[in-house]
């Protein structure tokens, strides 16, 4: 009882520093962001969810101690509460006898299209809670947006002397900054979840075998629900932040699940480790190779482009 709560202190300190909560305005830290709820996902993974809900706690403490209890409720909402919930149906799901890699990859999807419904959800409850008109939320957003964009401007540049393209870009970032960032936040969960189990399963303690990553694959009829969710995202209001948000961590796991499906296909390949890293560095610097995955993802949604491959490894 002591460890664990020695481990879940150290664990809330960890990912309150590494979420920049504690320390704010100190960009240097800001890319730490993305890993910052590791901690939280290994103390589950490795010890016991209850252990995570103690960590995330224990982070939301400090972070109230130090800047206040919006900065506590955030960290709170977006990774100490996701750290416990995945990683409980992560040992609920994968502890079970029956478990098939099949089921594994399936099961895994339902988690990540959970945590993607959980986090619009977020993003858009807090919009309301700050302001319930959803016109007067975005006037509020804009004003926001052009105050930054004006200190953040160049003397000489066009965001500082031409207030047409200041207008322009002002328009186009309040536009998409809450979906940008549901966005963000769900590949912060999914990185973090994938980093935490790796390093759990390596060092011995975690209590299931960790799910193979190349059978990763959303759950039946979620094709159906992301077309909806393009759908809903052109009515406009709250409902249609939902949507995009929904939309936009869709379109991150079919990227992932094409990207399982290249793991897959390349299994006894000698040049598999130099295709892969290309691949993965492809879609992480140019960005636009993404969509080729998605398409990948989609096809083998509907194809199953895996069944003649072994889903191992």
């Amino acid at each position: 009882m002591t460890q664990a709560i020695f481990l879940a202190g150290l664990a809330g300190f960890a990912s309150a520093l590494l979420s920049g909560m504690l320390t704010p305005g100190t960009m240097s830290l800001a890319f730490l962001f993305f890993v910052a709820p590791m901690p939280l996902f290994l103390a589950g993974f490795a010890w016991h969810p209850l252990v995570a809900a103690l960590a995330g706690l224990f982070g939301a403490i400090l972070i109230d101690l130090a800047t206040g209890d919006r900065s506590a409720i955030a960290f709170a909402s977006i990774m100490a509460l996701p750290a416990f919930s995945m990683s409980a149906m992560a040992e609920r799901i994968f502890a079970s006898p029956d478990r098939s890699l099949a089921k594994d990859g399936i099961s895994t999807g339902q988690i990540a299209l959970a945590a993607t419904m959980y986090i619009a959800l977020v993003v858009v409850a807090s919009a309301i809670w700050i302001e319930p008109d959803y016109a007067a939320f975005m006037q509020r957003l804009r004003t926001f947006v052009v105050e930054g964009l004006r200190l953040m401007a160049t003397p000489g540049s066009p965001l500082a002397n031409d207030p047409a393209t200041l207008a322009r870009f002002a328009d186009l970032m309040t536009a998409i900054m809450l979906p940008m960032s549901g966005l963000v936040i769900v590949a912060m969960l999914a990185l973090s979840a994938g980093l935490g189990a790796i390093v759990a399963e390596r060092s011995g303690r975690m209590a299931f075998p960790k799910p193979s990553f190349n059978a990763f694959r959303l759950p039946g009829g979620s094709l159906i629900l992301f077309g909806a969710a393009l759908l809903i995202s052109l009515w406009g209001g709250y409902l249609s932040v939902f949507a995009e948000i929904v939309a936009l961590g869709m379109a991150l796991f079919l990227m992932l699940q094409g990207m399982a499906v290249l793991h897959t296909r390349l299994q006894g390949n000698a040049s598999r480790g130099f295709l892969l890293a290309a691949a993965w560095a492809s879609v992480l610097v140019f960005g636009f190779p993404a969509l080729l995955f998605v398409g990948a993802g989609i096809a083998d949604h509907l194809l199953d482009l895996r069944s003649r491959k072994g889903t191992g490894g």
